[in-house]
Formats: C-alpha cells, sequence, structure tokens
C-alpha cells in the first residue's frame, strides 16, 4: 500500500530528515505519538498552529523554513478558523466563505489585489 503524503507531510519529512530527526524523536519532542505524526504527514490528522510552531522550535527553523512549513500548512488545508472582532467582520467572513464555496471568486484577480493593498 503506497502512502501518499499531503504538501504539508512532504514538507515536514524532508525538514526532518534535513535536520537529521527521525519520526519517533520528533513525535517525542512533539508530545505526541508516532502513529499520531504519521497521521498528520498523510493527512489522516488535522494540522494545527500550535503543532506547527512546536516543529519549528523542535528543529530550530530558519525563517524560510518556518514560511516553507507554514505555506505548505496552508495548501493542506481544508479549514480555516479566524477571529473576527465584531459582526460587520464576522458577515464579511461568512459572505467571502460563500464565494469560495461556490467557486465564484477569481482568485487571480484578488490575489493582485491583495497583495497591492
Amino acid at each position: 500500500m503506497a502512502v501518499t503524503l499531503t504538501d504539508f507531510g512532504k514538507t515536514l519529512r524532508k525538514l526532518r530528515i534535513d535536520h537529521d530527526v527521525n519520526l519517533k524523536n520528533m513525535a517525542d519532542g512533539l508530545g505526541v505519538t508516532s502513529a499520531f505524526l504519521s497521521g498528520v504527514e498523510t493527512g489522516r490528522k488535522a494540522i494545527n498552529p500550535g503543532l506547527i510552531n512546536k516543529i519549528s522550535e523542535i528543529l530550530s527553523l530558519s525563517d524560510a523554513e518556518s514560511l516553507e512549513l507554514n505555506a505548505a500548512a496552508s495548501k493542506t488545508l481544508s479549514e480555516v478558523s479566524i477571529k473576527v472582532e465584531n459582526d460587520h467582520d464576522a458577515e464579511i467572513a461568512i459572505m467571502f466563505a460563500r464565494k469560495v464555496d461556490n467557486n465564484t471568486i477569481d482568485f487571480d484577480k484578488l490575489r493582485k489585489f491583495l497583495m497591492e493593498n
């Protein structure tokens, strides 16, 4: 049976190998089981920001490596949780989420707009 790694899993595994840390030692450092960490790499278990921060600390990642890991996590996540300050912000976030769900957003235009502002 072939194991399929997520973008996050591929990046994490590469970083672990680059930093000479095996799965068991990484899991021990994170306070999780090897099975759980393997599940994170293969997408069977959810990624959380706290886990990403701990991984960065354990591996003493450079800024570039940390950005690479966070970017891979973003590609892998299917759900995103955000905090909003007020009802207006919540309404905007919900409207945006609906547009994403309905595939009615031109992401290239949105990305360009966000990069400019």
